[in-house]
C-alpha cells in the first residue's frame, strides 16, 4: 500500500544531513520530565539519594496507577524537582550504569494481551502509547480500532528510521508482533519509500511518500482509519516498538535510544546512541560551531527548548540564533507581512501548504482561536494533537501558539464526552 501526500513543505535548515556511522554516548545525568506525561499528579516511590537500577520504579500517576514511570538506567536520584500545584517538573538521575544489575521482569512463555498489557505496565512502556482523538495515553481495558506504528519522519533534519532500525531489526520485529495483541483491528506499519521492514503477520506495512508532515501518525490515521465522534486507533513510535522487542528477548529494558544531532549549530551531524533523558549539554559537548546557538530537544518545527532530552524524540536541533533563511524568501516575507497587525487569519499559500492534508487551515484556525469548540470537531480537530500543527506554526513565524489552542479545544470536546 502506498499513500502519496499532497500538499506540505520541507522547511529549510540548511542542507540534509549526513548522518554517517552511529555512536555511542553515556551522559552523566539524565532525566524525566513531567512535561512527557502533561497532567501527572506523581505518587513517588523513591526519594532523593536514593540508588535505583534500570526497570525500578520511579513514581506513578495518583488517579492512574498504569502511569509508571521506570529508570531508565542505574544510578542516583539527585534531584525531584515539582512545578505549579505540586506537578512533576523533572526527576534527575545520576548514572553509575554498573553500580547495579538491571530489574529482570517476567516475560510469558505464550503471550496473551492481558499478559502484554500488564509486562508494558510494569516496565514503564505503556506511557508510550497515544490515542486519537485526544493524544492521551490509553486505558488499559479500552481496546482501539486499529493500531499505528510510526516507522518514518520527514521533520527537518530527522534521521532516517531505517538507520536506527536494521541493526536492531529483531527486536523492532519482536515487538511489531506482540504489538497485534492490543486491538482485534489492524495493525499498520507506517514507513518511508525505499525503507526495508520486518515482514511480520498481521501487520500492514504502508508506504507514505511526500514532505513534512507526510511522517506524522495523523496524515497516516487520516488516510487509512479517519476517527470520527466515538472512534478511537493508538499509534506508537518506532523506538518503542525496539524497546518492546528488547523486553520480550531479553527480560530488561532497553537502556538506550537513538538521536540525531543536527543543525546549522553543529560541525557535523552524528547519530548517537545514548541514554533516554539524555542531558542536552552533554551530548552536544565538543560538537558545536563558534557562535550562539540555542539546543532543542526534537526538530527545529516541534521541538521544545530543555536541557534534557524528551520521550519520543528521535533528535535533537543545536540552532544558531541568527538562522539559515528560508530558501522562500519571498513567499515567506509576504506571509509576514499579511499576517501581522491584528492577528486576524488570513489566507495565504504558505498556510495551505503547511496544513495538514485534510484541513481547512484558515477556518480552522479562525475557530481553535475564539475557541469555537463545535466549528473545530466539523473541521477536524478530533484528528490532530499538537505536532500536526507546529508546521503551521511555523508558517506563521510563531506568533501564534496554535498548539496550546488546539489543546484547550481538545480538553472541551473531552469533557462532553
Amino acid at each position: 500500500m502506498k499513500v502519496r501526500v499532497r500538499g506540505g513543505f520541507n522547511p529549510w535548515f540548511g542542507p540534509a544531513p549526513s548522518y554517517d556511522g552511529e555512536t555511542g554516548l553515556v551522559p552523566r545525568t539524565i532525566a524525566i520530565l513531567g512535561d512527557d506525561t502533561p497532567g501527572i499528579r506523581a505518587v513517588f516511590e523513591q526519594e532523593e539519594g536514593a540508588m535505583v537500577a534500570a526497570g525500578d520504579p520511579l513514581f506513578t500517576d495518583r488517579r492512574r496507577p498504569e502511569l509508571r514511570h521506570v529508570a531508565p538506567a542505574a544510578g542516583i536520584i539527585t534531584e525531584i524537582s515539582r512545578g505549579p500545584r505540586r506537578s512533576l517538573d523533572r526527576l534527575v538521575i545520576t548514572l553509575d550504569i554498573d553500580s547495579k544489575a538491571p530489574r529482570t521482569f517476567m516475560v510469558p512463555d505464550r503471550l496473551d494481551r492481558n499478559a502484554l498489557v500488564a509486562l508494558m505496565i510494569e516496565a514503564g512502556l505503556w506511557i508510550g502509547l497515544r490515542t486519537r482523538p485526544f493524544g492521551r495515553i490509553p486505558a488499559p481495558a479500552d481496546q482501539p480500532e486499529a493500531l499505528f506504528i510510526t516507522a518514518i519522519d520527514t521533520r527537518p533534519l530527522a534521521p532516517d528510521p531505517s538507520a536506527v532500525i536494521t541493526p536492531r531489526r529483531l527486536w523492532f520485529g519482536r515487538g511489531l508482533s506482540a504489538l497485534r495483541l492490543l486491538t482485534s483491528g489492524k495493525t499498520y506499519l507506517c514507513h518511508g519509500e525505499g525503507a526495508v521492514m520486518p515482514s511480520v503477520d498481521g501487520v500492514v506495512p504502508a508506504r507514505f511518500a511526500g514532505p513534512h508532515p507526510a511522517g506524522l501518525a495523523g496524515t497516516h490515521i487520516h488516510h487509512l482509519h479517519p476517527v470520527g465522534a466515538r472512534g478511537t486507533v493508538w499509534h506508537l513510535g518506532y523506538e518503542e516498538v525496539i524497546a518492546l522487542g528488547h523486553l520480550l528477548e531479553t527480560g530488561i529494558i532497553w537502556q538506550r535510544r537513538v538521536v540525531g544531532l543536527a543543525g546549522d549549530g553543529v560541525r557535523q551531524a552524528v547519530l548517537l546512541e545514548t541514554v533516554p533523558g539524555a542531558d542536552l549539554h552533554e551530548l552536544f559537548s565538543g560538537r558545536l560551531v563558534e557562535a550562539p546557538v540555542r539546543l532543542l530537544s526534537g526538530s527545529p518545527v516541534d521541538g521544545r527548548v530543555g536541557r534534557y532530552l524528551a520521550r519520543g524524540h528521535q533528535q535533537a536541533s543545536a540552532l544558531r540564533h541568527a538562522p539559515v533563511p528560508e530558501r522562500s524568501t519571498g513567499l515567506r516575507h509576504a506571509a509576514d507581512w499579511l499576517m501581522r497587525g491584528s492577528g486576524a487569519v488570513i489566507p495565504n499559500r504558505l498556510q495551505e501548504s503547511a496544513a495538514p492534508p485534510f484541513l481547512l487551515p484558515v477556518p480552522f484556525l479562525r475557530a481553535i482561536s475564539v475557541g469555537d469548540t463545535e466549528t473545530a470537531r466539523r473541521l477536524g480537530a478530533l484528528e490532530l494533537i499538537e505536532e500536526d500543527l507546529a508546521l503551521l506554526a511555523y508558517a506563521d513565524g510563531g506568533k501564534a501558539d496554535f498548539g496550546r489552542m488546539l489543546r484547550n479545544v481538545l480538553d472541551a470536546l473531552e469533557a462532553e464526552r
